[in-house]
């Protein structure tokens, strides 16, 4: 248990971020990514206790599932402020999961150690440039945070369970740059969950709720031209989030599964940044305004089994934006997007299990010509590359 524990602190210290729908990071499991993440109402591995931890009062003994994913993101823009690509830096996404269920215990236990949100962006060595009045040029953003999530499972009878948890989100660092200026600071919130399944003989269903988190964050700021450093203040509140799915056999060695989510994304209002001391020519704070609005996503996915020891997977899902033209900004480059996922899992024995994932995110291109801040019009080109490893075993 010891050797587990270490494992978990791992994950927890090496997460980092790529930015997602709006910012947030989908995709959490590997066999869940190759079905599209239209995992809600299957959740048969330890990657329930994210998933839906309803459904580990279904699975038996202890359960362990790590693994992670490898991002490879492509942003190209042209237009108002020049053209240029944003510097290519992929991010390597560590997950893992464990379940303890015993008939000593009135309640399953499980864990979640992930990073569901997280944004990276550097525009540092483009050739575009993104102006912001008295403050230079966007160069680099950062939203890295960690997730560890605890969570209990009751079963009610043979067919439904129902699950909470706690969440505490970390925020490693905040950082939102320009040539002018430097900032960056770590905070950390509390937000819940909740859950329910269903399992019957033909279909499941399940459904899940997460709790919005305020995280506030503190650190320091250097106004390069004054030569002056402050301290700061801000507070990043995550979205709650809805996902509903249902999960079939339409014949023995085939398993289908739909989801819809929905995710308050109107949380994410603005980031107001605090100095104290004020600077001089800024004042005692900046406040960007973001303006965010609800989304919701639909997914498909499938499986294959098409022997005792290996199954094939695939899916697809649409993400709506949540960014509207009016506040746009280079710092989080997103529109409309489309997954296409394949995956694969081999049983290694009884109680271990491989499973690989390749997923291809195809971002609608977007023309800004509405944005407040007019260096920001022009047309951004995006897409997203994604390799996902992760090994399951029974205790």
């Amino acid at each position: 248990m010891r050797r587990l524990l270490y494992l978990f602190a791992a994950v927890a210290l090496f997460s980092t971020q790529a930015f997602a729908s709006g910012f947030a990071v989908k995709d959490q499991g590997t066999k869940a990514m190759g079905m599209a993440n239209a995992f809600t109402a299957v959740a048969d591995d330890a990657s329930a206790a994210w998933y839906n931890p309803a459904a580990l009062s279904f699975q038996d003994g202890v359960s362990l599932t790590v693994g992670g994913q490898y991002v490879i993101p492509s942003v190209k823009y042209a237009g108002a402020s020049g053209a240029g690509k944003m510097d290519k830096k992929n991010h390597l996404i560590p997950f893992g999961y464990i379940s303890y269920n015993s008939d000593a215990l009135p309640v399953t236990l499980g864990l979640a150690v992930n990073a569901p949100f997280g944004l990276s962006t550097d525009w540092t060595n483009s050739t575009s440039t993104f102006a912001v009045t008295g403050l230079g040029s966007v160069t680099f953003s950062e939203l890295n945070l960690v997730n560890v999530n605890p969570v209990a499972s009751f079963k009610i009878n043979d067919r439904l369970s129902v699950a909470g948890g706690a969440s505490y989100v970390k925020a490693r660092r905040v950082a939102f740059n320009t040539t002018g200026l430097v900032q960056s600071g770590n905070g950390s919130g509390w937000g819940g969950n909740a859950a329910l399944f269903y399992k019957g003989d033909e279909f499941n269903v399940g459904l899940t709720y997460r709790s919005r988190t305020k995280i506030k964050v503190k650190g320091r700021t250097t106004l390069i031209a004054a030569s002056s450093t402050s301290n700061t203040d801000v507070s990043v509140t995550l979205p709650d989030m809805l996902s509903a799915g249902v999960a079939f056999h339409p014949s023995d060695n085939w398993l289908v599964s739909f989801q819809y989510d929905w995710v308050n994304w109107k949380t994410f209002d603005q980031l107001k940044f605090n100095y104290t001391p004020a600077f001089p020519g800024v004042g005692a704070s900046i406040t960007v305004p973001e303006n965010y609005k609800a989304t919701s996503s639909f997914g498909v996915g499938a499986q294959w089994s098409y022997n005792e020891k290996m199954r094939a997977r695939f899916g697809y899902s649409y993400d709506q934006t949540p960014l509207n033209d009016v506040d746009f900004s280079s710092r989080i480059v997103d529109n409309d997007r489309h997954f296409f996922t394949l995956g694969y899992g081999y049983s290694v024995s009884e109680k271990t299990t491989i499973d690989l994932a390749y997923g291809y995110i195809m971002v609608s291109d977007r023309t800004q010509t509405a944005s407040s801040n007019t260096a920001y019009n022009g047309t951004y080109k995006a897409n997203l590359h994604i390799v996902s490893a992760a090994m399951s075993h029974r205790f």
